[in-house]
């Protein structure tokens, strides 16, 4: 039956027949290709059998059954038959949009070797995949596609205007447009077939390359040459000049288009505003926009998001609203990504409200705002202290389908460890954990900084275990938290301080085997912890050692210690100490000043405290209320009630601090002067 239909031409119902036939035999678990070949074999007639080949292809193709459908052209070969150039060329068509390269180079072979004979279609429908399709960062390969131009020559087969404007077009997309500049004058001298998609390709390419006299010079020798360029020719001028910010020149080539008769695009004029933008001119563009508008122009939905984009990336935040206003009474709603920006533009000035209200107009367009976008606000929620709406949106982030990261709770737990809040920042990673979202060591480091902070130190304790059971590797941070913890843990005995440093050193050491590279923090609190067991020998050793691996102290480093050797009457190292630190370039801070002064007042030599505080003043450091108070008392405690009396005015002076003394104060000096 086919095969009479077919002989009688009725090639629908041939079509019609042979899909039923696949579509049941492929139901059935039926090889296709053996019943294929029986049908394409049971017809001793040459011209049904072809055109039953011819449907197979078109039916195999629609099916994306691309072996099926080359084993049918190879098939009919086999049993002496030719498949129609139209049949193998919309095989191959379809096989290059597919981007099948080597089944399309092997098709295209057998057309070569064994028929039927390619034609300008079949060469310029494999010029188009070398030039346009080819799998690669370019989407070109050049050489194969100089095979085919040359090919094509060989066989003095005619080439066509399009099959040459593809060739320029690969040229110019692997940055060879003055080669592409020369191919076509060659061809204009040779009289050949040329039209404007061939200059187009050339003058793009130009742009592309950022040579804007050349582009500009082949579109004028377009139009010197005859050839009328047409709506793409100027689209491609308005683009190029805007990109590069040539607005004069761009609006020139808009007034061409309309001075011949070819209304300008809303890309036209788009191109136009986007280069204003990325000029900076977002005003002039704005400008340009309300005269278009006014002017009768239809202004779209693309025109209002780049403008309200570029007043998003200045922070111009009320340009930008205004915009999104006079948008939505036109009836026209921004894109997804324009509110994702303003979304983004908010937080960065730090407007929360106006970011949730983005929020609300996407989700009442049915947009959905991504994860990133919502750790925006999430953030700024945290930085205004709004912690509970923060917790509030992430909630309602997963009811909507949107997966928080580690990132949104990572900034939930901080402000809370922030607000003197680890309950509820603990209770915050049991969510997570019911979530399936574990928390990385960020997290918990957050959290152990946070305990501590509190001074719940069992709680941290029990969770740097914790981590260590899930094993969890610590990082260097999470050590630094748990030595600070230990080597300034509260007011505690004398002998467990002391075990506590000595486990803080433990750690230290540990830290070092395992390949970490401890910083000046680390080092400044083992010296601190040791400073403050008064074992100053490990200390010193300490400093020692962060020199050698060079890790230069700060002055907080040297405070400590200075401030040990002054509390132990070792003057002379808390002095060689800090002639140290200055040959470092160190600048001593009002701090270790103070250490000096106190020890000295202590020990009555207050010509020597005097001689420093007015040292201070020379290095351009001023005293604070500390200094004058150690002074004060200084002077109290030797009895030189002048100077007490005269420092404290001063004081008074410097901090602005009313004098109010009572006449019992001043019958009492030593409960008046502090």
């Amino acid at each position: 039956m086919i095969h009479t239909f077919a002989f009688a031409g009725m090639d629908l119902e041939v079509y019609t027949l042979l899909k039923q036939m696949i579509f049941y035999l492929q139901n059935a678990g039926v090889d296709l290709l053996k019943v294929m070949h029986l049908v394409l074999r049971s017809s001793n007639n040459t011209t049904p059998s072809t055109l039953v080949a011819d449907e197979l292809i078109k039916i195999f193709i629609a099916n994306k059954l691309f072996d099926h459908a080359i084993d049918v052209v190879n098939h009919v070969k086999k049993i002496g038959l030719e498949p129609s150039i139209y049949s193998c060329n919309y095989l191959l068509n379809c096989l290059a949009v597919a981007n099948q390269g080597e089944n399309l180079a092997r098709v295209f072979e057998t057309m070569n070797n064994f028929g039927p004979s390619p034609d300008v279609m079949t060469y310029t429908i494999m010029m188009n995949f070398y030039c346009e399709n080819y799998p690669g960062t370019q989407n070109v390969s050049i050489k194969e596609a100089y095979k085919i131009l040359k090919e094509m020559r060989e066989k003095e087969i005619s080439l066509s205007a399009a099959t040459y404007s593809v060739w320029l077009l690969g040229l110019c997309r692997i940055g060879c447009p003055d080669v592409a500049l020369k191919f076509i004058r060659r061809l204009r001298y040779e009289n050949q077939s040329l039209n404007s998609y061939c200059y187009n390709a050339i003058i793009h390419g130009f742009f592309a390359e950022g040579e804007v006299s050349k582009a500009t010079s082949v579109f004028e020798e377009m139009s010197n040459s005859g050839i009328t360029p047409d709506i793409y020719s100027y689209s491609i001028l308005v683009s190029g000049f805007s990109k590069f910010g040539i607005i004069d020149e761009g609006l020139c080539s808009i007034q061409g288009m309309q001075d011949n008769n070819i209304k300008p695009t809303p890309i036209n004029y788009n191109s136009i505003l986007q280069g204003l933008c990325a000029a900076g001119a977002a005003k002039i563009a704005k400008d340009c926009f309300h005269y278009l508008k006014n002017s009768g122009y239809k202004v779209g939905q693309t025109a209002y998001n780049i403008l309200i984009t570029e007043f998003c990336a200045q922070g111009d935040l009320s340009s930008a609203d205004e915009l999104l206003e006079e948008m939505i009474s036109s009836d026209l709603a921004p894109d997804a990504s324009t509110c994702l920006k303003l979304i983004r533009a908010s937080c960065d000035m730090g407007s929360v409200d106006k970011s949730l209200k983005y929020r609300i107009m996407m989700v009442q367009k049915g947009y959905l705002s991504d994860t990133i976008t919502c750790n925006f606000i999430v953030k700024q929620c945290c930085t205004d202290g709004r912690v509970m709406e923060a917790l509030h949106l992430i909630d309602e982030m997963v009811d909507r389908g949107i997966i928080p990261n580690l990132f949104t709770y990572d900034v939930v737990v901080q402000q809370l460890c922030k607000d003197i809040n680890t309950k509820k920042a603990l209770e915050l990673i049991t969510v997570m954990l019911k979530r399936d979202m574990f928390p990385n060591v960020t997290i918990l480091n957050t959290l152990l900084d946070g305990f501590v902070e509190e001074s719940h130190f069992n709680k941290a304790s029990m969770l740097y275990m914790g981590m260590l059971k899930l094993e969890m590797t610590p990082n260097i941070i999470t050590y630094t938290i748990l030595i600070d913890m230990l080597c300034k843990r509260g007011k505690v005995k004398k002998a467990a301080r002391q075990i506590k440093v000595i486990q803080a050193h433990n750690l230290f050491m540990k830290i070092i085997r395992e390949g970490m590279s401890p910083d000046n923090i680390y080092y400044t609190s083992m010296i601190s912890g040791f400073c403050e067991i008064k074992d100053m020998s490990m200390a010193c050793a300490l400093l020692l050692d962060m020199q050698k691996r060079e890790v230069w102290p700060t002055v907080v480093t040297y405070t400590c210690l200075i401030d040990a050797f002054c509390k132990l009457d070792q003057m002379d190292e808390a002095r060689r100490l800090f002639r140290m630190m200055v040959r470092q370039n160190i600048s001593p801070d009002v701090y270790i000043y103070n250490c000096f002064i106190h020890k000295y007042s202590k020990l009555h030599r207050m010509d020597e405290a005097q001689r420093l505080f007015d040292g201070i003043r020379e290095t351009n450091i001023s005293p604070d209320l500390v200094t004058y108070r150690i002074m004060i008392k200084g002077y109290k405690m030797v009895r030189n009630y002048d100077l007490a009396y005269d420092m404290t005015d001063e004081m008074h002076r410097v901090f602005n601090i009313p004098q109010t003394l009572s006449k019992k104060e001043k019958k009492d000096p030593d409960d008046a002067l502090l």
